[in-house]
């Protein structure tokens, strides 16, 4: 388990030092060997941090078809107890854990943490670099520091259809010739 652990962790240091572009990780086994409860179709964005699923993986679980962006975090404990040990009338073994749940058909922006005792409801988007610090409900966008619903998925989805390019399933370089043509732009 360790050493499956440790080369992992090589693995991702070495992608990132060769600067090989981010590909999304399919291999959730990695997490599911660690106790993380993960549903089917579940995308995870490199890159990925050795401790994304915090020190309690097997507190953590994700339902179908979500995704979550790179350098996302989920904090199952609060260490700032660690003060109220060291306290002349703290008991040392205080600690807070809590389960976090990630509905079905979600999105998890970049660079967002997710605290303990959050539910993130079905069809929800959270915004990149959030603090999800409080259950979050179904069918909403929520963004923010501390994260608060902004619109519910239906108003972003009106708002946005004028703005929706239909090709995701295009290769690479088509993609790009495609994104250079849409944008103007020349290489």
């Amino acid at each position: 388990m360790f050493m499956s652990r440790f080369l992992n962790y090589v693995r991702m240091k070495l992608l990132n030092f060769l600067s090989i572009p981010h590909q999304t990780r399919n291999d959730v086994s990695y997490f599911r060997s660690l106790g993380v409860q993960i549903g089917n179709n579940v995308s995870i964005i490199s890159p990925v941090s050795p401790v994304i699923f915090s020190s309690e993986p097997y507190l953590v679980s994700i339902g179908d078809n979500t995704t979550i962006s790179f350098d996302v975090v989920f904090v199952t404990h609060d260490a700032a107890t660690r003060v109220i040990r060291n306290l002349p009338d703290g008991n040392k073994e205080t600690v807070i854990y809590g389960t976090i749940e990630v509905g079905n058909n979600c999105f998890i922006g970049a660079r967002s943490t997710i605290l303990p005792n959050v539910k993130i409801g079905d069809n929800t988007v959270i915004g990149s670099c959030s603090l999800v610090n409080r259950d979050i409900p179904s069918n909403v966008v929520a963004a923010g520091n501390p994260c608060k619903v902004i619109c519910t998925f239906d108003e972003y989805r009106k708002k946005h259809e004028k703005d929706f390019l239909y090709m995701v399933s295009l290769p690479y370089e088509e993609k790009k010739q495609y994104l250079m043509n849409h944008f103007g732009l020349q290489e």
